[in-house]
Parts: structure tokens; sequence; C-alpha cells
């Protein structure tokens, strides 16, 4: 057994292996193919970014304006150039647009506004572009603005007079809309110059670095020429690794989401494709996570290890279950004979238990009834000593023979026994004992007769019901459970007002939804604590002093409520108390 699982093991790995190796280089093939198609695009966004503008040099430098005031500078001529520029550079959407003479110094710009950023005045004979114009008729060049400080593209042109150089015609380009479309994609573009400074990418941490260490006389040359200027051009930290046969190379660079805090050890490794454009002197670079490619790799290996595992585990399943099938059929016999004995306690489980739920229902019931009983007796007591009033003053007046005194006193009488028989007739539905029977019970009524049984302590302890409850309103449920129900959140919204001095106030609504019909019982009291949010419905769990209240009333609704169909919860209200809300199904005709 030993020697097989070592076989098992050696050869999963062997297999995981071959799958990792093979998935990676797949995965990294397709990772090549789609850099080299980006690469394309982003040179061609570069050349079309660029090329839109060819054009202006060459208009300015052959405007009749222009060549009048680089023959014979004015005031009144700089003015109409500032301004013919202006309008040329708004037009085209450049960054900017100047004229400079042929000692390099600024006549005329478009920017001529802005005192601050104006480029009339400034001399620019140590910039390339102007050499190359000066030199070879037309120049190409990155650099930041020695006035502006913002980086840009220049385009520069000569402009002579009787094949005469009289100056230079400039077009400043701005290519951060190009570096703001990397970053919203999510890439990591780089461009170089011939000296290998980025000076365009998608992570502001990599420009103006070098990806390698420079050169004295480079830095020298660029001091010179102010082409980064105020910038360190520090090491990118780019560590060079193998190359691959597509060309693409095996790198690896500080990782930028580590933030500049993060130890020297925290690196990325890339796959740098490179694409030179040579009419231009740069060298744009996409670096591809790779990443993405060993979570492939990893997924292939895992997959395949799975699946080696899995069918081993199906032979020796297969093995495992015809040995089981065996036991199976000779516990089978057993097992039915065990469920037979099981169903009949089941169902004498779930008799006692229905009757002990009956049970708890009755004992809350005689609860409430219980902790009522002062309040109803003296509302019994009262008609009963109007009655025994009556009688007497009925007795003397029959003495006398004052008939109708006497039939309205009878009159009287029969009006107090009614509304003690009323009464009596609600404490006897309330307190009858039985399973419940699922009927249409109007919820008005229900509640009415609740009330009813809470009258006494209502009107006593000063609290305004406003009830609002449609006549149509008709669930599914039982009508004394269900005025249990009531019974019980109505005494708990009186004892949550014991403590309010003024507007003690129970609302009473009824409102039809989707599920059904909701009832929300609101009150002005203290509201539910929230510590005590999800315990309101739990057996035995009580706010009140020993001896107020058993805990059991909620339990218990909540648990009627749920028979019937419905959902019972509670919340605050915005303006201050509780309110229990009980949603119950419809009852429909017939």
């Amino acid at each position: 057994m030993a020697l097989l699982a070592v076989a098992l093991a050696a050869a999963t790995a062997l297999a995981c292996w071959g799958a990792y190796r093979w998935a990676e280089a797949g995965a990294r093939a397709a990772l090549t193919l789609n850099g080299d198609q980006r690469l394309g695009l982003y040179a061609s966004s570069i050349r079309n970014a660029v090329g839109r503008y060819d054009y202006l040099p060459f208009l300015v430098a052959r405007d009749h304006e222009v060549l009048g005031l680089l023959e014979q500078p004015s005031e009144p001529a700089r003015d109409a150039v500032n301004r013919r520029l202006e309008a040329a550079n708004a037009a085209a959407g450049s960054a900017a647009l100047y004229v400079v003479d042929r000692d390099g110094l600024a006549l005329a710009s478009s920017n001529w506004r802005d005192p601050a950023q104006s480029f009339v005045g400034q001399t620019y004979d140590f910039r390339p572009y102007f050499r190359q114009a000066v030199e070879d008729g037309g120049g190409r060049y990155f650099g930041i603005g020695v006035t502006t400080g913002l980086p840009g593209y220049f385009l520069s042109q000569a402009v002579r007079q009787a094949e005469r150089l009289i100056g230079v015609a400039v077009v400043k380009i701005d290519l951060e809309p190009l570096q703001h479309d990397w970053t919203a994609g999510g890439e990591r573009v780089l461009v170089t110059d011939e000296n290998g400074i980025v000076f365009l990418s998608s992570h502001a941490d990599w420009r103006y670095r070098a990806l390698r260490p420079l050169p004295a006389a480079v830095k020298a040359r660029l001091a010179e020429t102010r082409q980064y200027d105020r910038s360190d051009l520090k090491p990118l930290g780019l560590h060079d690794g193998p190359v691959e046969e597509s060309g693409a190379r095996l790198v690896s660079l500080p990782d930028p989401a580590a933030g500049p805090a993060a130890p020297a050890a925290a690196r990325r490794a890339y796959l740098m494709q490179e694409l030179p454009l040579p009419e231009f002197g740069w060298t744009i670079r996409l670096l591809s996570d790779l990443e993405p490619v060993r979570t492939e790799a990893a997924g292939a290996a895992v997959l395949t290890a799975m699946g080696i595992l899995l069918l081993a585990a199906a032979s020796a399943l297969g093995y495992q279950r015809r040995q089981t099938l065996r036991l199976q059929r000779e516990a089978r016999a057993m097992l039915e004979r065990r469920v037979e004995e099981r169903t009949a306690e089941l169902v004498t489980a779930n008799r006692v238990l229905r009757e002990a739920q009956e049970e708890l229902v009755q004992a809350g019931k005689l609860a409430a009834l219980g902790q009522m009983s002062a309040a109803l007796a003296h509302e019994i007591n009262q008609p009963l000593a109007a009655i025994r009033t009556f009688v007497a003053s009925t007795r003397l007046l029959a003495e006398r023979g004052e008939t109708v005194l006497v039939r309205d006193n009878l009159a009287m009488i029969g009006d107090l026994a009614e509304r003690m028989a009323v009464l009596s007739g609600h404490l006897k539905d309330f307190a009858r004992k039985g399973p419940a029977r699922v009927e249409a019970v109007p919820v008005a009524r229900a509640m009415d007769r609740a009330l009813a049984l809470l009258a006494p302590r209502l009107r006593d302890e000063d609290i305004r019901v406003e009830q609002a409850i449609p006549a149509e309103a008709r669930v599914r449920g039982d009508a004394v459970r269900l005025e249990q129900v009531f019974v019980n959140l109505l005494r708990n919204a009186a004892d949550a007002m014991d403590a309010v001095a003024d507007d003690r106030r129970l609302t009473l609504t009824a409102a039809r939804v989707a599920e059904g019909w909701e009832i929300r019982i609101r009150d002005t009291g203290t509201g539910i604590a929230e510590a005590h949010q999800f315990q309101l419905f739990d057996p035995f769990f009580t706010t009140k002093e020993v001896g107020q209240g058993l805990g059991l009333g909620l339990s218990l609704s909540y648990g009627i409520v749920r028979d019937f169909g419905g959902t019972l919860r509670a919340e605050n209200n915005p303006d201050g108390g509780a309110c229990f809300v009980v949603l119950l199904p419809e009852a429909h005709d017939g």
C-alpha cells in the first residue's frame, strides 16, 4: 500500500510539472501576441497625436504677417502676430504656437496674454529644436518647458525670406492626454528617448527616470539643453532578465503599488516588449504583468493533480463500493425496522409537542387574564353597584306608583346587565381552550375584542386609542388566538408608556400589501433599546421587574403568528416609541 502511495505521488508531481510548463508557455505566448498588438496601437496613437500638428509650423513660416515681423520687428506687428498665433493655436488645439528670430529670441506667441507663462521675450537658442531648424530646416524635440515648466513635444520649421534665414516657427504639442488614456486603461506603458530616459508613462512615478544610470557626458549635455529641466533623472531600478525567443525580455521593477516606503525587495516581474519609433528617436515599451501567467499555469497544475487524484479516488471508490454494497444489503432490512420504530416515536413526540404547545398558549391566555383581573373586576363591579342602586330606587318608585320612572330605571338596569354580558362573553371566548382553527378573521373585530378586555386599564392610564382598520381587512387565522396576540401587544405598548407623562397614544392601523394585511400597533413610549432588538421574541426574556411578567407574551405571539403563515417584527418609530408589525396572509372568500 505504501509503495502505491509513493508511485501515485511521483506520477502526480511529474504530471503537474509538465502541465505547469505547458500552460505557462501557452499563456506567455498569448501575452506576447497581445503585447505586440497593443504596442502597434500605442505607436499609432503617438504618431497621430503628433501628425495632426505637422502642418502648423509650415503655415506659420509662410504667413505674411509673421514674415513682416521677423524682417522689421515693431510693436504693432508683434501685436498682430500675437493675436494671429492665438487664434490659430485655439483652432488647432495645440499647447502653444510661437515664432523666434534667427538669434532664438521669441518675438510673438499664442500665450502672450499670460505674463507668467508667455514665451515673448524669452531666448531659446540653446534648445535642440531651434538648432535643428537653423541647420536642417526643421526639428523635433521633447522637453520640459523652461518658461512654463510643462512638458511637451516641439516641432520647428525654419522661416526664410529669399533663401535667407530670418527666424523659426515652433508648435508645442501636449502629449499628456496619451498618458491619461494609458493610466485609465490600467496599462504599464513607457516611452524613452535615445538616452533611455522615460518621459512618457502610464505611471507618474516612472516619468523622468533613467532605465539605467546615465554617463556623465549625457548628464552634461542634458543640463546644457535643459531638456528635462528641474528633473533629477534618477535610475528607475530596472533589473534585466533573460531574453525570450520572441525578443521580449523578462525584467523586474520596484512594485508601484507597494509605495515609496516599501522595502527594496518589493519588486514585481514583467514581460517587457519594445517597439522603436525611428522618426522620433524614441522607443515605446509595454510591461505585462507575469502574475496572471503564473496563476494560469498553477491552475493547470492544480487541475492536473485533481484529475489524477480523482481518477485514483474513483478507482478506490469503485472497489469500496463493491464491498459496501454487500454490507448495505445486509443492513437494509435492519434499517427499515429502525425507520419504522423512529417514525412511530416521531408521531408520538409530535402529538406530545402539539399538546404542550396548546397548554403553553392556554397558560399565556390565563396569565394575561390573571394580570388583568383587578381591572376587569373593577369593570364588572361598577355596573353591579349601579344595578343595586337602581333596584333600591325602583322599589321606592314602585311603592309611590311612579311607573314612568320605574320603566326608565328598568331600562338602565337592562343596559348595565347587557354590558356585563358582553364583557363576560369576551372573557369566556378569550379563555376558551381548544385547538387552533384556521378561518377568515375580521381584523377590526379581533382588535375591538382585545381593546374591550383592556379598556379599564387604558381608561385608568389615560391612554388615547386611534384606530384605522378597514372593515374589509380579513386574515387567515384563529380568532381567539389572534385576539391573544393583540392583547399581548397592546399590554406591552401600555407598559412601555408607564414612564410617559404626556401624549399616551396607541395608533392601530391595517394596510393591504403584496403578502396580505400588515397590522401596525404603534405607541408613544420609550422605544426598544438597541441591545434588546434581537431578544424581544426569545422565551422568558423580559425587561420588566421581577413579578411583573414571565417574558412569554411576545414569544407566544411570535409562535401563533408564525403558525398562521405570517410574521411578527418590532421596530422603533422615527418620532419616538415602538411599533409592532403583524403581517398575515389575506383570507379570500370561498
